[in-house]
């Protein structure tokens, strides 16, 4: 079980924008929010300024990730009106001095690690990006055929089938096909990181195009769903050890239930 987040609002301060704008960072390598993850252990506001405690699954987790879940959590934040400040507190993580120093100061990887070589985060950033696009699109795929989509009628969709009702997203399926929809949430990830990819969306768009913009033929369709479906599985086994990781530090009596 997680523990609870700890908030320190000030009296009659709404902190809804500020949690929602945390949930929009996510753990590079999981496509899944830091929130929902459970890595946000406190949050302060002080006026103008936000304090972020985090609790990572282990104190060696990748540099990288680490410095690019801060670095976003600032970024994120500031964003706010009324926010001028960002604080982001990586505990007992093994370098989190240095990420704490270089991301207050908005300092790059780079410039905080300078012999950790010089790849370009954002380089990393996109790698995953694209593995989030088709493990997002896979549970979209695989939702389509449990509601009774054929492969011709999956590659006939367009954005167009996709309709907002109450705020959410619902896919119309076509007559003939059984009346069904797709679960609000997975359609609305899907469009959300296919338009951050600056993707086709206009209404008569395909509804399943690949990382190039194509849209996808039907003797093409099982392969290209295999494949999204092998990145997925590994997102999805690589997001249950750092839970368990996670788990083991929070309550590392669970482990060892007496006899």
């Amino acid at each position: 079980m997680r523990d609870p987040v700890s908030y320190a609002f000030p009296p009659g301060y709404n902190g809804t924008a500020i949690l929602e704008q945390l949930d929009q960072v996510l753990d590079p390598e999981l496509d899944e929010s830091i929130l929902q993850l459970g890595f946000v252990r406190a949050l302060r506001v002080d006026a103008d300024h936000v304090t972020v405690a985090l609790q990572l699954p282990t104190s060696w987790c990748a540099v990288n990730f680490a410095f690019l879940m801060a670095d976003d959590i600032r970024r994120a934040l500031l964003m706010l009106k009324g926010i001028t400040r960002v604080t982001v507190q990586l505990g007992d993580h093994c370098t989190a001095e240095a990420i704490e120093t270089a991301v207050q100061g908005g300092h790059s990887f780079a410039a905080a690690f300078p012999d950790a070589g010089d790849e370009s985060l954002e380089v990393l950033r996109l790698t995953f990006r694209r593995k989030g696009f088709l493990s997002r699109q896979e549970r979209l795929l695989r939702d389509l055929q449990a509601a009774g989509y054929t492969p011709e009628a999956i590659c006939a969709l367009r954005l167009s089938d996709a309709v907002a009702a109450d705020g959410t997203c619902l896919l119309r399926p076509p007559t003939h096909v059984p009346d069904d929809r797709s679960p609000p949430e997975t359609l609305r990830r899907y469009l959300q990181c296919r338009a951050e990819f600056g993707l086709d969306c206009t209404r008569t768009a395909p509804l399943i195009i690949d990382l190039d913009g194509q849209p996808l033929p039907v003797a093409r369709l099982q392969a290209y769903y295999q494949h999204a479906r092998t990145v997925r599985v590994a997102l999805e086994a690589n997001g249950a050890f750092c839970r368990a990781m996670l788990a083991a530090r929070q309550h590392p009596c669970s482990l060892h239930p007496s006899p």
